[in-house]
């Protein structure tokens, strides 16, 4: 018999402590646990290092907020999982999520495999529609990943590096990664058998709000000056991928009813 591996979740907290709140204890609620929890404080000034205090996780505490991409890092090396999850502090998982996401990796062989996910208000029943979402979308698939929630194979670390800290705050870092990782011959999935909610760019919105407008246009700036285009390309890459991600919803919502990445 296959040994399961360990796992070790990371996830960046910048306040937002209600979001905070919920995605830990969707976690700490469910049955299926990950070996371990890492949390990477930064600098939250809401309550939310006073919260973690009571919890039985490990946390990294920032003085400052030196970037997502820095957090990820700190975490992975901090971590010991022979796999390593990558969250937002802005999603809520569901039952069998990640028995769901393991045995996809251990079927596929895939070096990173997300959920799926639906974005937007949390005003529905979420553990009877995921429970639902899931067996319609057991079989479904998508190429890619889901920068919210991703499961990441340790050797992908080892032979595509971490994660860029040239990326200020948070944007493209994921994007630069994946890329970086199928250069090294990895594959990245999306699959229906997993299912969570995501909030939607709760830190980073308020991160624009309080502390930098101009630091999306420096991490596209260092996207382009590393891979020498945009994340998106000119402006037949661009249609070529609106096409592709049209096509491939609505030929997931005809098949499965539903797509893999759903929006309010």
């Amino acid at each position: 018999m296959t040994q399961t591996p360990s796992v070790s979740l990371v996830i960046p907290v910048y306040n937002q402590l209600m979001h905070t709140m919920q995605c830990v204890e969707s976690i700490e609620r469910l049955p299926d646990q990950a070996a371990e929890l890492i949390i990477i404080d930064i600098a939250s000034t809401d309550g939310t290092s006073e919260y973690l205090k009571g919890r039985d996780l490990r946390v990294i505490t920032n003085p400052m907020n030196l970037g997502c991409a820095k957090a990820w890092n700190q975490g992975v090396r901090a971590s010991r999982g022979d796999i390593v999850g990558i969250l937002n502090n802005d999603i809520v998982v569901t039952m069998g999520w990640l028995s769901a996401l393991l045995g996809f990796m251990d079927r596929t062989g895939c070096g990173i495999v997300s959920p799926a996910m639906r974005e937007g208000p949390l005003d529905y029943e979420l553990d009877r529609y995921a429970a639902e979402f899931t067996t319609a979308c057991r079989t479904a698939t998508r190429r890619g990943l889901r920068g919210p929630c991703m499961l990441i194979r340790r050797e992908v670390f080892d032979r595509a590096g971490f994660f860029d800290e040239g990326f200020v705050y948070g944007g493209c870092e994921d994007i630069d990664f994946l890329w970086r990782a199928e250069q090294a011959g990895f594959t990245a999935t999306v699959t229906g058998s997993a299912f969570i909610h995501h909030f939607g760019m709760v830190t980073q919105k308020a991160i624009k709000r309080q502390e930098s407008q101009s630091y999306p246009a420096q991490n596209l700036e260092h996207f382009r000056n590393k891979w020498g285009r945009t994340v998106r390309g000119n402006w037949l890459q661009r249609r070529g991928t609106d096409l592709r991600e049209a096509w491939t919803e609505r030929y997931e919502r005809l098949r499965y009813g539903h797509a893999l990445v759903e929006r309010e």
